[in-house]
């Protein structure tokens, strides 16, 4: 008989949580502002205390959520101005992770970021967006990670569970876009040529942000009191 983990169901029942929790602040469930109380999270997830203290830890690095000594969590606002400084993060370190790591690519990585991309674009054509979101997130961290610069992407990683849910959320409007850039940036990677790279991954990141700010515009979703 197969016995799953104590850990690893920890694991498991902490991530179900950090993902509904940050699903419902992003759908408005939640108000910019509003007390997080641990024991009304609890009962509302069916779950121990534990999980809930970590999924709150968690929100807190990615932004949506603030913990104060003796005043517990709150809710933090999502609107324009959080996700345009999230992008400006994100290109400011990716641009320098691509500069980085393309001397640093082999053949195999390239041929990894082929095939990944190849399902992409097979995903997007069977409008699978939940799969082109997983398989983008791996195109990039590939990439990301030529550099070896653990600090660089550990900042990167602590966002892509909250841009994947707002685009669930907010949808996008960058499906053929998308796919472009992605082949752009494999000539550029296929070629060697650091600065085409950094170049189209800096412009890739920018129509990121507009389209999810256009979105949240479009869907009047952006949270507020």
């Amino acid at each position: 008989m197969n016995v799953t983990p104590e850990s690893a169901l920890n694991e498991t029942t902490y991530s179900r949580v950090r993902d509904k929790l940050r699903q419902d602040i992003l759908s408005g469930e939640f108000k910019p502002g509003v007390r997080l109380r641990i024991v009304d999270l609890s009962n509302r997830y069916g779950v121990s205390q534990m999980p809930i203290r970590e999924a709150l830890q968690q929100l807190q690095g990615e932004g949506l959520v603030s913990l104060l000594p003796h005043k517990g969590a709150s809710v933090r606002e999502v609107n324009e101005k959080f996700v345009s400084d999230m992008y400006d993060i994100r290109m400011a370190i990716e641009t320098m992770l691509v500069r980085n790591g393309v001397p640093y690519m082999k053949d195999s990585d390239y041929n990894r970021l082929v095939t990944i991309e190849e399902q992409y674009e097979k995903a997007a054509e069977e409008g699978d967006m939940l799969l082109c979101l997983k398989l983008n997130e791996s195109f990039h961290k590939i990439i990301n990670n030529l550099a070896q610069n653990e600090e660089a992407i550990r900042i990167i990683d602590r966002h892509w569970g909250l841009i994947d849910s707002m685009r669930q959320i907010f949808g996008s409007n960058r499906g053929n876009d998308i796919v472009n850039d992605h082949r752009m940036l494999l000539e550029a990677l296929k070629s060697r040529d650091a600065e085409a790279a950094t170049s189209i991954t800096r412009d890739h990141v920018i129509k990121a942000k507009e389209d999810l700010i256009a979105r949240i515009k479009e869907t009047g979703k952006s949270s507020k009191a």
